[in-house]
């Protein structure tokens, strides 16, 4: 026992030594916002100590801070997102090479004063200023990809970032096989590692969960939720409509959207399409809640119907974590976290007729709805679970800093 416990206390003290520091644009939200705060706060427990490195001071990087974590605040320009069509890209490509170029000596001084082993960073236009700050001070950079690579004509932009980390010898996670297919597997293969859900956190029956009534829901409604920025790629006008052209039968479901900003233009338009259609009783806008756990006790069918190819979908495996059945656009990661009729459903096609038809599936299934959560819950649990992806990590990071 006592050898044991002494090889347990080697290890701690071998990971007490190795500081991370995350690099974050500092007003980070919903997905990325989860992701950043469920990996350091899961390392963190297991020895590793996380440092934040914040572009500026906004309301994540405070939040980490309120945390415990150690926040540093460089204060320069935000780096812009990549959008829009290719010259759009492009343009905005040349300005993040500018802010890169003034930010990095400050965050070089930033990360010689904090005595770091490694960088972790997971926004693809912050990995350029991670990458080239860890090679300037021998360090080693981790790249998390948030985000499915974009397609450029004869893929373009795959070469040039494939090219890019392989000089800087960026060690590329990805959250499903799917992001990593869009980055390729050459000269750099992305190791696969699927986001977490926190199995403490996300737990079903927990006591804190909000009741119908506090939401203003019917207690014999059907309640379909959606856990997502409020905007339409997330496809939650496209649910509505679909919820409000269900047989008769199903008139008691109710839509309740976890997200925001609900007084948005986005917001306003859901609104008057629910008026429209006659089920403004029905739609239940929640905005931002920093606790969408303490929800899913009022929710029976949970929902990612973005319109898209998801790189991975954190709020299915939470859902699925907190043992509910999950209806999804099985395109790119949830496709390969749900199991079609076993732990959920799968809609093809993200239209108004594809989420009808996959809605009166998913409703007729009711029977099935407790052992469907129930294989949900033990699915996350073995494949996606914040434990298993923080064990992975730490192996990891260990094994390229041991080389």
């Amino acid at each position: 026992m006592f050898s044991e416990n002494g090889a347990y206390l080697a290890t701690q003290e071998k990971n007490n030594n190795i500081r991370i520091a995350w690099i974050i644009a500092g007003d980070e939200i919903a997905g990325v916002a989860q992701a950043v705060r469920g990996l350091t706060t899961a390392v963190r427990d297991m020895g590793i100590t996380p440092v934040i490195v914040s572009l500026r001071s906004g309301r994540f990087s405070e939040y980490l801070r309120e945390l415990g974590f150690d926040v540093w605040v460089l204060d320069v320009a935000s780096l812009p997102v990549l959008r829009g069509g290719l010259l759009s890209k492009l343009r905005l490509q040349l300005k993040v090479r500018q802010a890169t170029t003034v930010a990095r000596p400050k965050l070089v001084e930033c990360l010689r004063t904090l005595d770091v082993r490694a960088l972790q960073v997971l926004w693809p236009n912050l990995m350029p200023l991670a990458a080239t700050a860890a090679r300037e001070i021998a360090v080693a950079c981790f790249w998390e990809m948030s985000n499915a690579m974009g397609s450029y004509p004869l893929g373009a932009n795959r070469w040039l970032i494939q090219r890019a980390i392989k000089q800087w010898n960026v060690t590329v996670f990805a959250n499903s096989r799917y992001t990593a297919a869009t980055l390729g597997g050459f000269p750099v293969e992305p190791i696969l590692l699927y986001l977490g859900a926190d199995e403490i956190r996300f737990q079903p029956g927990r006591k804190d969960s909000l009741s119908r009534s506090e939401l203003k829901i019917p207690e014999n409604a059907t309640v379909l939720g959606i856990v997502a920025r409020l905007e339409s790629l997330k496809g939650q006008a496209v649910v509505l409509e679909a919820m409000a052209q269900l047989p008769e039968a199903y008139h008691n479901a109710h839509l309740l959207l976890l997200g925001g900003p609900v007084e948005g233009e986005f917001g306003d338009e859901l609104r008057a399409l629910a008026q429209r259609l006659g089920v403004a009783d029905r739609l239940h806008l929640i905005g931002n809640v920093p606790d969408p756990e303490r929800y899913y006790g009022a929710i029976d069918v949970a929902i990612n119907a973005y319109l898209g190819a998801e790189s991975f979908g954190l709020s299915v495996v939470e859902a699925m974590m907190m043992g509910k059945p999950v209806l999804v656009h099985a395109l790119g990661g949830p496709a390969e976290t749900v199991i079609d009729g076993v732990t959920g459903w799968h809609v093809h096609e993200p239209t108004v007729a594809g989420f009808r038809a996959g809605l009166i599936r998913a409703l007729g299934d009711r029977k099935k709805w407790p052992a469907m959560g129930a294989a949900g819950r033990q699915r996350s649990l073995e494949h996606f679970s914040l434990s298993r992806q923080a064990k992975q990590y730490v192996e990891i990071v260990r094994k390229r800093l041991g080389s």
